[in-house]
């Protein structure tokens, strides 16, 4: 029988956002009658969701629907913003919110809470069941519909998590309002992001995705020996330019970024599972310069290889 979690209620709003550390993460399989929304912000960790493992990293991205079993492992110094929210319950009184404002005017009842913006709720929640990738050629993170964030992206929306928090620590008027609306357009956009990414998969032929994921499948078994994606074009029979294009329209990073991506979190693995220097670590994914590899694997995880075998 499956462990459910009562709802986290903080503020006694149906919208709890909190910052998790390894020291308060459920290592337990579980689940809940809520939503729960879950973006790494520093270290990594296993999520096992779906029947499968994903290496979490910082700018990925979770959306946990009601009754789903889930639970993490392995956490590596990480720090997740989690949120957890029930949309049914998300109510904002926009008829008396009108009638604070604007006291000596008759609200229309089309403004009432009947018609209020949380009856998009359903449009705005991104259910990775219906929009995530799907077939024999999705991968772990896929068929979980984790979500990764670039640079601009994760700024955006950590900067909107942290004005969530703020409006939970302050209990000022129209809090569950500004709580709902600011989760709204979280949720909107990634499934902008998803949306994004099934338009570019659908304006390409079968044939350009399976030369790109044949990319990516070299990319995890050759790490040590490619020293540039000209190689893999190469491989491909197709120009640099042309394959770095291609594989940006089709997975939105570069094959520079993604090798890098791949990289740190291989080496990650080495560094957990093997009694492995964090030079040797480097050089089983293919990087011989150390300083290179510790800015690379800061900038991907939020602090150094020598902080992390040293927190282990």
């Amino acid at each position: 029988m499956n462990t459910y979690y009562d709802f986290p209620d903080i503020d006694g709003t149906p919208i709890s956002i909190s910052q998790l550390t390894e020291n308060s993460i459920s290592l337990e399989p579980h689940c809940h009658e809520f939503y729960e929304l879950a973006l790494i912000t520093k270290g990594s960790c296993r999520h096992i969701f779906k029947g499968v493992t994903v290496l979490a990293v910082p700018g990925d991205v979770s959306i946990i629907p009601p009754h789903q079993v889930h639970c993490y492992k392995s956490l590596s110094e990480v720090s997740i913003i989690n949120c957890c929210f029930i949309p049914e319950k998300i109510n904002a009184d926009w008829h008396n919110i009108l009638k604070s404002i604007s006291p000596e005017q008759n609200i229309s009842p089309s403004l009432s809470s009947e018609h209020a913006l949380d009856n998009h709720w359903q449009d705005a929640i991104f259910d990775p069941d219906t929009r995530g990738l799907a077939g024999p050629a999705a991968n772990a993170p896929e068929l979980q519909g984790l979500i990764h964030l670039d640079g601009s992206e994760y700024t955006h929306v950590i900067s909107l998590m942290h004005n969530l928090i703020e409006e939970q620590e302050h209990n000022k008027f129209g809090k569950l309002y500004m709580k709902s609306g600011l989760l709204q357009i979280i949720l909107v956009l990634l499934g902008r992001l998803q949306t994004r990414k099934l338009s570019r998969l659908n304006d390409y032929s079968d044939r350009k995705k399976k030369l790109i994921n044949t990319a990516k499948a070299y990319m995890e078994n050759h790490l040590e020996e490619i020293t540039s994606s000209t190689e893999i074009a190469e491989k491909l029979f197709l120009s640099p330019a042309y394959f770095r294009s291609l594989f940006k329209d089709i997975t939105g990073m570069t094959p520079t970024n993604y090798l890098n991506r791949l990289r740190v979190i291989r080496s990650l693995e080495y560094l957990e599972r093997e009694d492995l220097s964090i030079a040797e670590a480097a050089g089983k994914v293919g990087i011989y310069d150390s300083n290179y590899y510790s800015r690379l694997f800061k900038k991907i995880m939020g602090y150094s290889p020598r902080y992390f075998k040293k927190a282990r």
